[in-house]
């Protein structure tokens, strides 16, 4: 009899401890090889049960015949399917299991952010400097907060004050290589910056704050005139003089699962250019992205033909391999993944239960799967990828990637991929 999907996913997490890790190397400069080396398949090759299976799923007309795909046996490594696996596509919000690796190398799942704001009685000015921290909230709250700020500051000034904003964690654009200018307006992405509060939404609603840092100044200069504190003037500046009030965030551990969960954009970019500025000193999509491909090769995971110029998955321009991206859901699934990135297998949404998979995996022809998927979505105009992780009826681990980048149709797109990853969950896999 087939165990039940919470005992599945416990042995999962369970299995996943493991030694400690090699401190990442810098990315070699130059352009990517263009040619992945796959694993070796000799003992298994692609068995004919799994190929029968597979193929006439990747070849429905709503994937639009530009498809490619890899199942891994996790425990072992073989390859179980492979269908144009070593060719790098788009890989929209899937580019987030890379972003979730990057920052966790950088910080642990552990490490936590602290927001400051510092004094200087010479010239009677505070500055909130930026630290990185996408859950910064302007109430008290369970992490980091503004109002926590603002009733440490008071008592310790006095008379009129002004304010200052730091924002020189990061630098460079606000909107990477392959946006739309219009995504903050549009609700889709802010600006990036390290200072955000409230996740930069307008009024509750998805519509973005142009100016995050600013925003984030405003709501702090009125709960310090709540407190009895009178703001003068409010500009972007450096930090000067002493910290004199410090919030914490919760642990990155968090920040990671919920990104991936549910497939957070802010977050993904702010931990990315944090990712950076932890190996470079700045945060930027450039230095983000050298820091997630130094994960990655850190890790052994083969990144040839790979591309990242942001956080997010956004751009079209964020292309790797199913190889890539299927090795590194195996990686943190598997008995050898580093203790550190166990927040990746935590974060992934569950089929039919959680996040970006919660309302898929509901029809009669892969209900049967929900609960024993576990992966990440990713979808643009035209590409639509899934990763992650299912038990087959043998009882095996897989990981799989399946990407797609001439989709006709988001609905039937999906729907198509949730049918091949059902289907590996029905099939007996073993050769």
């Amino acid at each position: 009899m087939r165990r039940t999907w919470l005992s599945l996913v416990a042995a999962v997490v369970i299995g996943s401890a493991i030694p400690a890790y090699a401190a990442p190397q810098l990315a070699p400069a130059g352009p990517a090889e263009t040619v992945l080396s796959l694993p070796d398949s000799s003992t298994t090759g692609a068995p004919d049960a799994v190929s029968g299976v597979l193929d006439p799923l990747l070849d429905d007309a709503s994937l639009g015949g530009s498809v490619g795909a890899i199942v891994l046996d996790v425990a072992t490594g073989a390859v179980v399917y492979q269908r144009e696996a070593a060719m790098s596509r788009s890989l929209a919000s899937n580019q987030k299991v890379f972003t979730a690796l990057a920052i966790l190398d950088a910080l642990g799942p552990e490490g936590r952010i602290e927001t400051t704001v510092t004094w200087d009685p010479a010239t009677s000015t505070l500055t909130l400097v930026g630290a990185g921290d996408p859950t910064l909230a302007s109430i008290a709250a369970s992490g980091s907060s503004l109002a926590d700020l603002a009733d440490q500051v008071m008592g310790q000034v006095s008379g009129d004050v002004s304010l200052r904003y730091d924002t020189s964690l990061f630098d460079g654009p606000g909107i990477a290589p392959g946006w739309d200018p219009d995504y903050p307006a549009l609700g889709i992405a802010a600006q990036v910056s390290p200072l955000v509060v409230d996740r930069s939404r307008i009024g509750g609603d998805e519509v973005r704050r142009p100016d995050p840092a600013l925003a984030a100044a405003e709501a702090f200069a009125v709960l310090l005139a709540d407190r009895g504190v009178t703001v003068g003037d409010i500009a972007d500046g450096a930090s000067a003089g002493q910290v004199i009030a410090t919030t914490t965030s919760e642990p990155i551990a968090v920040m990671v699962e919920t990104m991936l969960t549910e497939s957070d954009n802010d977050m993904a970019e702010i931990l990315d250019h944090l990712a950076g500025a932890e190996a470079s000193g700045v945060g930027s999509f450039e230095s983000g992205a050298a820091a997630t491909l130094a994960t990655l090769q850190s890790l052994g995971i083969p990144v040839s033909g790979a591309v990242f110029v942001d956080g997010s998955g956004l751009s079209y321009e964020d292309v790797a391999s199913p190889l890539t991206l299927a090795s590194a859901v195996s990686l943190t699934s598997s008995a050898t993944a580093p203790a550190w990135t166990w927040p990746v297998v935590l974060g992934l949404p569950i089929a039919g239960l959680t996040g970006t998979l919660a309302d898929r995996f509901a029809d009669a022809d892969t209900q049967a799967a929900a609960g024993f998927v576990r992966a990440k979505t990713g979808t643009l105009i035209g590409v639509s990828t899934l990763a992650g992780t299912v038990v087959d009826a043998d009882g095996r681990l897989l990981a799989f990637a399946v990407m797609s980048d001439a989709t006709t149709d988001v609905d039937s797109s999906r729907a198509a991929l949730d049918r091949a990853a059902a289907a590996l969950a029905d099939c007996g896999c073993r050769a």
